[in-house]
């Protein structure tokens, strides 16, 4: 028996709903980022992030619809 359309809907949603849930979760204030203004690039956020260049503690990261920002882990 071949599954019927609402089952593929119903599929479809819980899949829509799992992968909602996970962005939430990573873009959530209480992460591990401090978040220090805009940017374009990484490099833009070693001075805001008071790390030495190449340092994997500044990171430029999409942040909801205020586009690129610095997370100083």
């Amino acid at each position: 028996m071949a599954p019927s359309k609402s089952h593929f809907v119903a599929f479809l949603l819980i899949v829509s709903l799992i992968v909602n849930a996970q962005s939430i979760r990573i873009t959530d204030d209480s992460s591990d980022c401090t978040f220090k203004g805009p940017c374009h690039r990484r490099k833009d956020c070693y001075k805001r992030c008071g790390v030495k260049p190449p340092s994997h503690a500044a990171l430029c990261v999409p942040y909801g619809d205020q586009g690129l920002v610095c997370c100083c882990l």
